[in-house]
């Protein structure tokens, strides 16, 4: 998923992105969180460069759950993380110490990048993710273990809103990178 991208460039037209987000975290690079959808209302498109951009990090033993919301009309949503969906020639996941954050929308009807945005986590917020993953990434993986308790954060919190009021381990709002 740790690509590098422009406002305007296609994304590889032979891939089917599905609806939602997908997150990255890799050493050495920015954190990649990738909003894939279907003709993205210009608001949508707006809000990924208006602040504020607010975050909230969710650890629930197998999986994360980043929280996002983009600037000051949308509602939150969110994407999961597990380190081992990854492979490991894509690099170590972890989250850097100056904590960089990319926010791609792509339209994925034609996989084109219509908004770009790179933002910083606070570094107590950041240091809360790195250890999350770290230690998910020393856990052996299970999918049972994974889809249980992703299921489980979705029955208890059913919007991604219940989740960051109700569940979130640490919240922010990001600064400009």
């Amino acid at each position: 998923m740790h690509m590098i991208v422009e406002v305007g460039a296609q994304l590889d037209p032979d891939v089917s992105w599905p609806e939602g987000a997908a997150l990255s975290m890799f050493v050495g690079e920015p954190v990649q969180l990738m909003i894939f959808l279907s003709h993205p209302h210009a608001l949508e498109v707006e809000a990924v460069s208006q602040p504020p951009t607010q975050f909230a990090w969710v650890d629930s033993e197998h999986v994360g759950v980043l929280a996002y919301r983009l600037g000051p009309i949308l509602g939150w949503s969110e994407a999961s993380f597990t380190p081992h969906m990854f492979e490991p020639d894509d690099g170590l996941p972890g989250v850097d110490l100056d904590a960089k954050v990319r926010i791609v929308l792509v339209d994925r009807d034609t996989n084109i990048v219509k908004a770009l945005h790179t933002v910083r986590w606070p570094a107590d917020f950041a240091a809360a993710v790195r250890e999350s993953v770290v230690r998910m990434r020393e856990t052996p993986y299970s999918a049972f273990a994974y889809e249980h308790a992703l299921a489980a954060l979705h029955r208890r919190y059913p919007t991604a809103e219940d989740l960051v009021v109700d569940r979130a381990e640490v919240q922010c709002t990001a600064k400009p990178a």
